[in-house]
């Protein structure tokens, strides 16, 4: 017997460095968004801990996937081994949390797998302590994150949108990424409550003016730059980096004008996709 689930990516359509607290960890007010663009994680019974893992990411303990099994079987109190297989599709480094929703995949399949029962609560208070996207990725769909980003408050679905998400090439270091926002003095500050009002009005432009994040500008990557730009001149309503980069999404309000841009992109990238908001994870 085996559990599969599709995880999927998340993308900030806000976020805003808003602190730092003394333990070196940052306060955020930021939208995250799911998005349809999956990890496959299968976790099975097995003799010993095995840790399988396609696309570059590690195929050991330090793998996110790996922790997660761990604080499972922690939590749980269980003794029993695993085998936890993961097909990479979401892009590492890019600020698209993939190894973050293959920890959240984990947890899930698991839950599912063991007959544990925990409840969403537990999953999320399990997932904070591999990450603070861990918990969003559990829950998925439109949601407003604050704190170091893993007290969630669910907003309404974004769902009438398209975002054509490129991934330039290299990747970026979060605590690289981090340093250079604590250096920035005039950081970019987004507003994620202006953000949400409008979301609850169904304002698209003002939407679509309001999306931003506080990385992009304290880092000014050339690669994602370009691609924001790139996205802009193809006609996106809006194009912002995700995260603390690399990858660079645009939204577009109909699937003729995204995959009008992505084919346009992918004559320059090699890491060009269509997606749609999607509601989270999908066990199988």
């Amino acid at each position: 017997m085996s559990v599969s689930v599709k995880a999927p990516a998340k993308i900030n359509l806000v976020l805003d460095v808003t602190g730092r607290l003394e333990d070196g960890y940052h306060l955020l007010e930021t939208v995250f968004q799911t998005v349809n663009w999956y990890d496959r994680i299968t976790v099975a019974p097995a003799d010993t801990m095995q840790m399988l893992c396609d696309g570059g990411a590690p195929q050991d303990d330090s793998n996110t996937a790996y922790r997660a099994a761990m604080r499972f079987r922690e939590y749980t109190g269980r003794r029993d081994e695993y085998r936890i297989t993961v097909e990479k599709h979401i892009p590492m480094q890019a600020g698209l949390a993939g190894g973050s929703a293959d920890a959240a995949g984990v947890l899930v399949a698991l839950n599912h797998l063991t007959g544990a029962g925990l409840s969403l609560d537990e999953l999320c208070a399990l997932g904070a302590k591999i990450g603070a996207d861990v918990p969003f990725c559990i829950r998925g769909g439109t949601a407003l994150g604050t704190g170091t980003g893993t007290d969630l408050e669910p907003l309404p679905a974004f769902d009438d949108g398209y975002f054509v998400i490129v991934k330039p090439t290299g990747g970026v270091s979060t605590p690289e990424a981090y340093r250079l926002v604590d250096a920035k003095t005039d950081l970019l500050h987004p507003s994620a409550s202006a953000f949400c009002a409008a979301l609850r009005d169904g304002n698209r432009e003002a939407m679509a003016t309001l999306i931003g994040n506080s990385f992009e500008a304290a880092l000014s990557l050339p690669d994602c730059l370009a691609a924001r730009d790139r996205l802009l001149k193809n006609g996106a309503a809006a194009a912002c980096m995700s995260g603390s980069g690399s990858a660079v999404f645009g939204l577009f309000w109909s699937c003729e004008s995204a995959q009008a841009c992505a084919a346009a992109m992918a004559q320059q990238y090699a890491q060009v996709r269509v997606c749609q908001p999607c509601g989270g994870m999908v066990v199988d």
